[in-house]
């Protein structure tokens, strides 16, 4: 009989329960952002003609949260295996994964290109991997989950890009499997900003309509997150969504009306304690996938519950 003090090897959860996110090594060239990047210009493409109706935004408790994590994962005991000879998994974890040269040069991060690849490399791809391994043999519907990456049209640079991953069928009720990831680089916003942002509780009638930089509607930085997630989500009819830069992670829902929403605090790309980030990270995949009831989407704000 196996030792129970003894990790096992080949055992996922294991795996993920202990897996971090390496450190990116900016280029020196790169700004450097501690708390608040400088303001961003005015955003074209966020000015709309039709209402985001997202009022009311609450927080996550972290607890709760990685309480359902703890839950999710204690359920497969030990019947996740995986194949090291045949897998993507990426991310180092002690005594099971060292990175290796090849691995390390992509943690260098001369542009926007860069980061980008690590963030697929390092976490996207290991999550994918991780949701195949718990559906292993691969469900139906898994294999129309597909990952695509949209770009702002920003010029002349590109403040973030969108991972929808998901199924490429219209909208279909509020339970559309799928999920939203929004990356913006470390350089173009600052652990502060996305503070901000997780501390929005409240948005008025068309305050995040439209963005007045010269009037009393001038938007915060936070401010423009909440509009490219809102229209992110709202165009592919995900429901559950990510907001990161690498070095912070905001997990967070939409309700089924659009009208509220719930996050995370930012939470440190090399957090270990009571969850990892890419423990939630899976959790939140099987959750968006409608594979999980351990956490529903956020409840809709009151007074728009029968718009």
């Amino acid at each position: 009989m196996a030792d129970p003090t003894v990790a096992d090897p080949h055992s996922l959860t294991n795996y993920l329960s202990q897996a971090y996110l390496p450190p990116l090594i900016l280029d020196v060239d790169l700004p450097q952002v501690e708390h608040h990047a400088p303001a961003w210009p005015r955003i074209p493409e966020l000015d709309t003609n039709y209402t985001r109706y997202i009022r009311a935004i609450r927080s996550i408790p972290l607890n709760n949260l990685q309480d359902a994590v703890r839950t999710y994962f204690a359920g497969f005991g030990r019947r996740l295996r995986i194949d090291w000879n045949n897998t993507p998994l990426a991310l180092p974890s002690p005594g099971l994964v060292v990175l290796s040269s090849f691995a390390m040069a992509r943690l260098v991060i001369n542009n926007q290109d860069d980061f980008l690849d690590a963030l697929e490399y390092f976490v996207l791809n290991t999550a994918i991997e991780a949701v195949r391994a718990i559906e292993r043999p691969p469900q139906e519907h898994l294999h129309d989950f597909k990952c695509i990456r949209i770009d702002s049209a920003q010029q002349p640079r590109n403040l973030w890009t969108v991972y929808t991953i998901g199924p490429f069928i219209p909208p279909i009720g509020h339970k559309r499997p799928g999920i939203a990831i929004l990356t913006i680089p470390p350089w173009e916003i600052g652990v502060g900003d996305l503070r901000d942002f997780a501390l929005r509780d409240r948005y008025g009638d068309q305050e995040l309509d439209r963005d007045e930089p010269n009037g009393p509607n001038r938007w915060s930085n936070a401010d423009k997150v909440w509009a490219m997630l809102y229209d992110s989500c709202r165009v592919s009819g995900y429901r559950w969504f990510v907001v990161t830069n690498y070095k912070y992670w905001v997990f967070g829902t939409f309700s089924r009306r659009w009208t509220g929403a719930e996050v995370t605090e930012p939470l440190p790309f090399d957090k270990t304690q009571g969850m990892t980030i890419i423990e939630l990270l899976t959790f939140w995949f099987e959750c968006a996938r409608n594979q999980s009831r351990c956490w529903q989407i956020s409840a809709d704000a009151p007074k728009m519950i029968g718009y």
